[in-house]
């Protein structure tokens, strides 16, 4: 309105001055034409031409007219002078909008009754467009300047005025996320005040549920996994943890130590002491043992187990040695002198078992270790019909693979709570030749050699250039590894492939392990940080593994997170239900949806359904998966341009798969019972089939 009526009153003033200007050009003109009579009168009188045409002369080139023109009477001649438009010192649009017209007026010159000529003269409009155009440039400048500094007081006033009501709607924006801050400063405006103190109260209120929830899942956390002396995962933990190790890949190492320095320190100083001692051995043995994705537990009150995967057994001495120098220090701290205070049974695992024969085997070590006192560290080697491949041969099996591109791929659906894919996680494996090794087998040796970027590189570009070779596949989610996370040239290689991808965002994934958010946050912030930047989605693997606050889910803020298989097993048990519905709720609160891993049964997924888990993997998803694309396949019901992949039984009965084109319209599929092959079924019977 303020802009509106300026531009009104500059509109009027510039109306006036047009008026104004052309007025006195009226005006002069009028003057000029009696002059010009009186200077040419006497000349007509004597009828003297020279003089006439003189005084004509003189005249015209003292005035700035357009045209000056004399018709003599009794038509004796006309004598008419003009000169050129010169408008260099105005616009040529200023001009053309026609603002002032030529003026023309015309005098008759008389002596007595005589009529002697008739002078017209016509001014030139040059001079008053050059006049309004001096007056508008002052015009101009002086509404701008007014304009200017009259709105920046307007935009300030109205900016302060409204600044409460900017912070309140921030604010409610932030508690819509779950970020609390400080109370809002109170306002003024007695109306706004009002809605701060609501606001300010249900912040604090909101704040305090959130960190009490926290709490109450890591209270729970500890109830259940974790010893309450040591602070490190207690018997129940360390076998969960085992279990999940043993269903994924086998390979690896355990190791228990026992000691008899924590019974006589009981005995002899206190339970207060001896409760200290437990303290100080495991801080010795979370600061001494340096190695990626360990598990460390107290199993009883004087053991202490670990579980190292895909470790080599020259590794695996090495930490045992650790575990008894952690003993040894504190015995000669505490000027104990007790022979063969501690032993070490170690075991390296290649093959298939269960916890209860690892545990049992590992106590035979044990047992073996303590009937040594020159030699308090016994290592049993399992036999292993699988060759173990060294470090530097798994290295040179991975570029292998890599050059010649050896990788095939499994994508294991996860299905969301209403019913749906929500994405697919990739695992990778080496074929060669006739033998298939599973990431499982090679990433712990590709991590300990600081080249996990190399296989990540690798399977992300394949992977890119798989989707965008094919629109209906995906979304697909590919793990990272941790060397990567941690290596700078990944993380801006990784950028740039982001950067000419961005049409991917919606159907590629990453998952990042938890133990990258708890022991490396500024390198895992990094990656997060280029992954959210071109909008791309990324989630936590191992969800809930490490005993840690979980307010590392309030900075990261993950589309999803994977809750360790520890948590999802054994659900009839009351009190690891309530852990799990813990740590999901945590997660649900911050709008993250939480995935199962290896859920195997209905009953597991139907208890899993009621506990804020919205997402599921395992075996009885990819059953109910394939058991959908099976039914499809009965009722035709592919759609155009499907790509269709059908079995071929050849001579021996095996069976080859090989894509066979695109469903064209019209085209029928015949479908074979699967369950038939390998019988001694008489394959003439298929010979129509096509």
């Amino acid at each position: 309105m303020f802009i509106l009526f300026s531009l009104t009153v500059t509109a009027s003033h510039f109306s006036s001055l047009r008026d104004q200007i052309a007025l006195q050009a009226y005006v002069r003109l009028h003057h000029d034409i009696l002059s010009a009579e009186a200077a040419v009168k006497p000349s007509l009188i004597s009828q003297n031409t020279q003089q006439l045409t003189s005084v004509i002369e003189q005249v015209f080139s003292g005035q700035d007219w357009l045209r000056f023109r004399l018709i003599l009477s009794q038509n004796k001649g006309v004598i008419e002078k003009q000169r050129p438009v010169n408008n260099d010192e105005i616009p040529n649009w200023f001009v053309n909008l026609g603002l002032f017209e030529p003026l023309t007026k015309s005098h008759t010159i008389s002596y007595g009754w005589e009529q002697l000529a008739t002078l017209s003269i016509t001014a030139d409009s040059i001079s008053a467009n050059r006049q309004l155009w001096q007056a508008i440039d002052h015009l101009i400048l002086t509404t701008l300047l007014s304009l200017i500094v009259s709105v920046t007081v307007i935009i300030v006033a109205l900016r302060r005025g409204l600044k409460p009501l900017d912070t309140i709607v921030h604010r409610a924006q932030n508690l819509a996320t779950n970020q609390f801050g400080s109370p809002i400063p109170q306002p003024s405006s007695n109306d706004l005040r009002i809605i701060v103190k609501t606001i300010n109260h249900l912040s604090s209120q909101l704040e305090i549920n959130f960190k009490t929830q926290a709490r109450e899942a890591a209270k729970l956390r500890e109830q259940v996994y974790r010893d309450s002396v040591s602070g490190m995962g207690n018997r129940s933990f360390f076998i969960s943890q085992l279990n999940s190790w043993l269903a994924k890949s086998p390979k690896g190492g355990l190791a228990l130590l026992k000691t008899s320095l924590i019974e006589d320190c009981y005995q002899n100083h206190g339970f207060n002491r001896g409760d200290q001692l437990v303290k100080e051995i495991a801080t010795g043995l979370n600061e001494g043992i340096i190695y990626n994705d360990i598990t460390l537990a107290r199993l009883s009150y004087d053991e202490f187990a670990l579980l190292a995967p895909d470790i080599s057994a020259d590794k695996l001495k090495i930490v045992g040695e650790t575990m008894l120098s952690v003993i040894d220090d504190l015995q000669s701290e505490s000027a104990v002198t007790i022979p063969h205070s501690a032993h070490v049974g170690l075991l390296l695992n290649h093959q298939p078992s269960t916890s209860s024969t690892l545990l049992s085997q590992l106590d035979n070590a044990l047992s073996k270790a303590a009937l040594t006192p020159q030699q308090p560290i016994t290592l049993i080697k399992e036999a292993s019909a699988q060759i173990a491949f060294g470090k530097q041969q798994w290295k040179s099996l991975l570029v292998e693979a890599i050059d010649n591109d050896l990788f095939i791929y499994h994508f294991q659906p996860v299905a969301n709570n209403r019913n749906g894919i929500y994405h697919h996680e990739v695992f990778s494996a080496i074929k060669t030749n006739n033998d298939v090794y599973t990431a499982s087998q090679f990433l712990g040796a590709i991590e300990d050699l600081g080249i996990g970027s190399l296989f990540d590189r690798h399977v992300v570009a394949q992977l890119i250039n798989r989707l965008n070779a094919d629109h209906q596949l995906g979304p697909l989610a590919i793990n990272i590894t941790h060397s990567s996370i941690c290596e700078p040239a990944f993380i801006r290689w990784l950028s740039k492939i982001l950067e000419h991808n961005q049409s991917l965002s919606s159907r590629l994934f990453f998952e990042l392990p938890e133990a990258s958010f708890v022991r490396h946050p500024d390198a895992t912030n990094l990656l997060c940080s280029a992954i959210r930047f071109y909008k791309f989605r990324f989630g936590v693997d191992n969800y809930g593994r490490h005993f840690k606050s979980l307010d590392y889910l309030t900075e990261f803020r993950p589309d999803y997170v994977k809750i360790d298989f520890v948590y999802t097993h054994q659900l009839n048990d009351k009190s690891k239900s309530r852990l799990l519905s813990s740590i999901s709720r945590t997660a649900h609160s911050l709008n993250i949806m939480t995935i199962a891993t290896r859920v195997e049964t209905e009953t597991q997924l139907e208890r899993l359904s009621e506990l804020f888990v919205s997402g599921f993997q395992g075996f009885i998803i990819e059953r109910f998966n394939a058991e959908q694309q099976t039914e499809q396949l009965k009722t035709n019901r592919f759609p155009v341009g499907h790509s269709v992949l059908t079995q071929q039984i050849d001579n021996n009965n095996d069976q080859v798969g090989r894509p066979q084109g695109r469903m064209e319209e019209g085209q029928v599929i015949y479908t074979v019972n699967i369950s038939d092959v390998g019988k001694k079924t008489d394959l003439s019977d298929y010979k129509n089939l096509k």
